[in-house]
């Protein structure tokens, strides 16, 4: 790597191409130039003399070359080791990012590329975990059920009693189980400023209310929409419907039967704030530090509804492609929570995407 280091020092060799056609030309021209010294300096050259120059010359050249250049593909084969010892020993490798020329750029992307894959298992492991573990404690409750109703059927309150138990609990898991597949299937949504857009935010609002309508019927919650309808927000329309849906549907999850959720809107500094506050459980400092964590274990809403660990993280991680910022707020446990959704009122390219 030192010698292709070298070289990228020097401005006129940007191109990795060049750097190669620049040690070909000096290995081709350090003989020519050693018979010119030669014949001008030598007081007396003989035929043989200047065949064994040359051929000197000529072999010393062509091995420095050759040396150089094979020098001048580490980088290449640096690359090509850090492939194969992550395929073969999952090792992420800590590939140099300075160069900008046509290998330079190969090793960024085949670092970014293993970074990806190697957050990809991870997260892959965590998801497996999560479902077993979330499974696990239902589905055995599940067989219970069913051992108990084969040795005491005839028991019609008992049997009635445990079909109402089964039939909860199968929900709550179908329930965790769509909500784990919906969010897994946003996380593949590509969010970027070319798929932005102007969208009303009333709207955007009253469409997310709409889509969790039941899950508010079940409660008696209220959903209270605030916003003006000439309100804009510029944004990537999915993208944007995700967050507002994890938030409601937290806030529902928390929320005492009977409660109300309000979407409140606010201006500021080139933001558009956009709050979701209900009167729920709340929060204390401790939770708060771990809200948008990956799969940190959820707390049972307040009828038992399960948490996937995800959504927040999730939301995060969509109002920051959308250069925004979220922010939760919460006097405490049983006093409401609120959360602070903040985007910018215009498009901002953010080169880092």
């Amino acid at each position: 790597m030192k010698t292709y280091h070298s070289l990228s020092k020097l401005s006129f060799l940007k191109k990795y191409s060049y750097k190669f056609l620049f040690i070909a030309f000096l290995g081709i021209h350090i003989p020519l130039l050693g018979l010119v010294f030669y014949a001008l300096f030598a007081t007396e050259i003989s035929t043989s003399t200047f065949i064994l120059i040359t051929l000197g010359l000529t072999l010393g050249a062509t091995a420095l070359t050759l040396k150089i250049l094979d020098s001048l593909l580490k980088p290449i084969i640096l690359g090509k080791i850090a492939l194969k010892n992550y395929v073969e020993q999952n090792i992420v490798p800590n590939l140099p990012h300075e160069y900008s020329d046509e290998v330079g750029e190969m090793l960024k992307n085949i670092q970014f590329t293993i970074l990806r894959l190697d957050e990809i298992n991870k997260e892959k492991e965590e998801v497996t975990e999560l479902i077993s573990h979330d499974l696990r404690t239902p589905i055995a409750q599940t067989l219970q059920i069913i051992g108990f109703l084969k040795e005491n059927g005839e028991r019609l309150q008992e049997r009635q009693s445990n079909l109402d138990l089964l039939e909860e609990i199968a929900s709550k898991q179908l329930k965790f189980l769509e909500d784990m597949l919906r969010i897994l299937k946003t996380k593949q949504i590509e969010i970027g400023v070319k798929s932005f857009e102007a969208l009303s935010a009333a709207a955007l609002i009253n469409e997310v209310i709409d889509n969790n309508k039941t899950a508010l019927n079940q409660k008696g919650v209220k959903a209270i929409n605030t916003l003006s309808e000439s309100t804009m927000m510029y944004g990537h329309q999915i993208g944007l419907k995700q967050i507002f849906d994890i938030l409601l549907s937290n806030a529902i999850k928390f929320s005492q039967e009977s409660g109300e959720i309000y979407f409140k809107e606010k201006t500021s500094n080139q933001f558009l704030e956009i709050t979701v506050e209900d009167s729920g459980v709340g929060f204390d400092e401790s939770i708060e530090k771990v809200l948008f964590k990956k799969f940190v274990p959820g707390h049972l809403g307040t009828n038992g509804e399960l948490s996937t660990g995800l959504g927040l993280y999730l939301a995060k991680r969509i109002v920051e492609k959308h250069n925004g910022l979220l922010e939760p707020f919460s006097d405490g446990k049983g006093k409401g929570a609120s959360f602070k959704v903040s985007i910018p009122l215009e498009i901002q390219i953010d080169t880092s995407q």
